[in-house]
C-alpha cells in the first residue's frame, strides 16, 4: 500500500475554492495520520483519524 497514489482527473478549476480548502485541510491529516503509523503509533492515528472524519463531515463554513 506504501506505493498506491490516486490522482484526479478533475481540473482543480472546476472544484470550489472551499472544497479545495476542505481537501487540503484533509490531506494534511492524511500526512499526519500516516506518520503516526509508520511510527507505529496506531492509537495515535485512531485518534487522528477521528478528527479527521469529524472535519470532514462539517458543512463547509462558507
Amino acid at each position: 500500500m506504501q506505493n498506491l497514489r490516486l490522482y484526479s482527473t478533475i481540473s482543480k478549476s472546476l472544484i470550489p475554492e472551499t472544497h479545495t480548502k476542505k481537501l487540503a485541510v484533509l490531506i494534511e491529516w492524511c500526512k499526519i495520520i500516516h506518520g503516526c503509523i509508520e511510527a507505529g503509533q496506531i492509537e495515535d492515528a485512531k485518534i487522528f483519524l477521528e478528527q479527521a472524519i469529524q472535519e470532514a463531515e462539517m458543512p463547509s463554513r462558507e
